[in-house]
């Protein structure tokens, strides 16, 4: 018998060595032949990789109830005196922002609040905003988070839409101030500050409260009930079409936020530069969470400088940056800096970087790798580009799909919803194409939506997609899906409008216009013109600094759109800007623009209308308003 193959014959081992090498052959063939039909399977494969690596760190997490409060208290054991929080040349450890907070959960026991009652905070980016969110989350509160920004009507509606039994004000004369005046409208809320407020303000204060209560750690016995799927916080919409709405972030959620940073292997070693606003879900959810979660350093600024943002990266040894994709086009647009290539930043990560930036942030400023991801507060997916790929989101492959469900089907610019076949079914896109991205609702992904506002979360459902009583989760967001199934944002579906017969992407021309010299920030819109069919394109652009606008400038912005677009989506008017009206969170308010169309009755800013006669821009008298109102004048 031959020995090489115990109990197995010569003969047979000599055919067993044939049959596997011609397995073999036919293994590697085949593997060859999956390369060369499927490039893209590489792609697929390591994105997988990473996907399940995430996918059971957070099912670990949620299973142990790892929430964001227990990851600080786990790195206060672990390494208490290394700081948190560096915060205008200040150092907070976490010992001591635990601490802190535990003075907070006291005082908040003491004030009679108990495990899932509500406590909103409006406060600005400073450290005992994470130390009062901490607080209350020790004792199990769910906390709304106020835009600070917010005055009046939008003001009052966000404080009492999560009915909360408390609300917590920051050492800020001018917050106090926005308070004040709708004292009538919240008068059943208890209203405490940080710190000392003048007198007329008549406000107690939670400094004071919270300064006589213990820095022990407080039992868990007070949030012992709470579970994964109640809720954390309160994250508002940015309001850009209306009132804000708060979407409900479960504990759950805010795991799930924190896989965004764990796909650069962000770690204790990691220094994060922070200037989005934490009542946001980007700075909070996501930035401050991923710090606690790794136990990293946070360099936090109450608001973003573009003037300092260098100088800060250096000072404190920055590794990563997190950005909105604004932010990198002014810093881009400013002059030259020694600063701005002499850093230690490793990973730029956000959203919302146009493509068109990207190449020049990353070369300028010599960033060797950026994470551009997607997602939304509520919605139930997101991608993450991991490829260092310049204008990509992230992958959706039906390989990928098996991984995180993301569809994309037709989208009718028309009704502006997703395109019914005969049958009554959403139709999906094949690569190349442009489509609404939607994902299945189900036990395992469930959208929970905005707080008590049913009317709101059915119309970010899908019913009798491909079959009928399915039910998919509509994100309004358009994507391109290129051959190799990477996948670019487009568009929010109520930002594309409808022209000659022709959809336009208010994000390509705001691009587009945004690359022209003297322009510093672009935004698109479409505007309803009488007796046209659809909306015509309306651009509210503002100058960089010292430029005045002329007729030569006008005629470059002509040539250059008339180089870069096609005929339908040129803008047919263009508003200049003194001050360009931004969210806190840098998306563009459109609602009052397109309020005002193109009207210059209504406004005193410079408008121009696109003269087809001529081929340029001219200026948009009220004579010629009326012109093109009864139609002497067509655009």
């Amino acid at each position: 018998m031959d020995r090489k193959f115990p109990y197995i014959s010569g003969d047979n081992a000599d055919m067993l060595l044939t049959i596997l090498g011609t397995s073999a052959a036919a293994v590697v063939t085949l593997c060859l032949f999956v390369v060369w039909a499927f490039p893209w399977i590489k792609y697929d494969l390591q994105y997988l990789r990473t996907g399940l690596r995430l996918v059971r760190n957070i099912k670990r997490r949620t299973n142990k109830r790892d929430f964001a409060v227990d990851c600080l208290e786990r790195q206060v054991r672990e390494r208490p005196k290394q700081t948190f929080i560096i915060y205008q040349d200040n150092n907070y450890t976490y010992e001591f922002v635990d601490q802190k907070a535990n003075q907070i959960a006291r005082a908040a026991l003491k004030l009679g609040l108990k495990a899932k009652d509500v406590a909103a905070i409006m406060m600005t980016n400073e450290p005992a905003f994470i130390w009062t969110y901490f607080g209350l989350q020790k004792i199990g509160l769910s906390v709304s988070l106020i835009n600070y920004h917010l005055r009046h009507k939008s003001l009052a509606h966000s404080i009492t839409s999560c009915k909360p039994k408390l609300l917590i004000v920051g050492q800020d004369d001018v917050l106090t101030e926005a308070v004040h005046t709708i004292r009538d409208d919240i008068k059943y809320i208890q209203v405490l500050a940080h710190g000392p407020t003048p007198a007329r303000f008549n406000l107690d204060s939670l400094t004071e409260i919270a300064e006589r209560e213990s820095t022990d750690t407080v039992d868990y016995k007070y949030r012992a009930d709470v579970t994964a799927s109640d809720i954390a916080s309160f994250i508002f919409t940015s309001g850009t079409t209306g009132l804000p709405k708060p979407a409900i972030v479960t504990h759950k959620r805010t795991i799930l936020a924190t896989a965004i940073f764990s796909t650069f292997n962000f770690n204790e070693r990691d220094i994060l530069y922070e200037t989005l606003p934490l009542y946001h879900s980007a700075g909070l959810t996501i930035g401050v969470f991923s710090v606690v979660q790794t136990g990293a350093v946070m360099v936090l600024r109450t608001k973003y400088s573009a003037r300092n943002f260098w100088y800060d990266c250096r000072k404190h040894n920055v590794t990563v940056v997190h950005y909105i994709g604004e932010m990198c086009r002014y810093l881009v647009n400013r002059p030259k800096v020694p600063e701005e290539v002499h850093h230690n930043i490793r990973v730029a990560v956000g959203n919302g970087l146009r493509k068109g930036i990207w190449e020049n942030f990353t070369t300028r400023f010599q960033i060797p790798r950026v994470v551009e991801f997607y997602s939304a507060t509520e919605s139930i997916i997101g991608f993450a580009n991991i490829f260092n790929k310049v204008g990509m989101v992230g992958r959706s492959s039906p390989l990928t799909r098996l991984l995180a469900p993301a569809i994309f089907v037709q989208f009718d610019h028309v009704t502006e919803t997703a395109k019914r076949d005969a049958q009554g079914r959403c139709v999906q896109i094949g690569k190349d194409s442009v489509g609404l991205l939607i994902s299945p609702v189900n036990k395992q992904r469930t959208f929970e939506g905005y707080f008590d506002r049913p009317a709101e979360n059915e119309k970010k459902l899908l019913y009798d997609v491909f079959k009928s009583g399915d039910v998919y989760f509509n994100s309004g967001d358009l994507f391109y899906v290129d051959n190799e199934y990477f996948v670019s944002f487009r568009d929010r579906t109520g930002d594309t409008y409808r022209w000659k017969g022709e959809n336009v992407s208010t994000h390509e021309v705001a691009t587009v216009l945004s690359a022209v010299d003297f322009i510093h920030d672009a935004n698109v819109y479409g505007v309803t013109v009488p007796g046209c069919e659809g909306r015509a394109g309306m651009a509210a652009v503002r100058l960089k600094d010292n430029t005045s606008i002329d007729s030569k400038k006008l005629q470059e912005i002509s040539a250059h759109c008339a180089e870069q677009l096609p005929a339908y989506a040129r803008p047919k008017f263009i508003r200049l800007q003194r001050e360009v009206n931004l969210t806190s969170t840098f998306k563009h308010q459109k609602v009052r623009l397109v309020n005002d169309g193109f009207d210059p009755s209504i406004t005193d800013e410079p408008l121009y209308y696109f003269d087809k006669v001529s081929n340029q821009y001219r200026v948009l008298t009220r004579a010629v308003y009326a012109d093109i109102f009864v139609g002497k004048i067509t655009v």
